[in-house]
């Protein structure tokens, strides 16, 4: 090997790692981590950093979008198996851990109204849950 492609070769190396020495804390910024997401579930709706979703399916999005390492469900009110039982079976790639509150915490008593209900009419909310594949999901997982 030429001493000349030595040392171009490590001029380019250092460039590299200077480069990215730049760029990894930049888009650590525009994509930040969150440690733990709460979310409040509902037997119609899930409350999530003050909002309310009516849809699991944007609920979702949004904790993806907020890179969630785990999600912490907090159980509020009656009637909510179905919610939650879909909830855990569409977070069951990050760790979940569930709590039941009593109905006089905070959080149970969230006032966040939907901004814009996802739709109206037909149809049994929260939206956004395949019924069918939550049952699999909670029978392969419970014989």
């Amino acid at each position: 090997m030429s001493r000349h492609f030595v040392v171009d070769l490590a001029g380019r190396v250092v460039a590299g790692v200077l480069t990215l020495s730049f760029v990894v804390p930049a888009l650590a910024g525009v994509y930040p981590t969150t440690t733990n997401t709460r979310i409040t579930v509902f037997s119609d709706r899930y409350i999530l950093a003050g909002r309310a979703f009516d849809d699991l399916n944007l609920l979702e999005k949004h904790t993806t979008a907020m890179r969630a390492r785990a999600v912490t469900l907090l159980v509020c009110g009656p009637r909510v198996t179905r919610s939650l039982k879909a909830a855990v079976e569409r977070f069951r790639h990050v760790p979940v851990q569930m709590f039941v509150l009593d109905a006089d915490t905070p959080e149970c008593s969230s006032t966040a109204s939907l901004a814009i209900p996802v739709r109206e009419g037909d149809g049994q909310r929260p939206y956004g849950i395949d019924d069918e594949a939550v049952e699999r999901y909670w029978h392969d997982l419970m014989p």
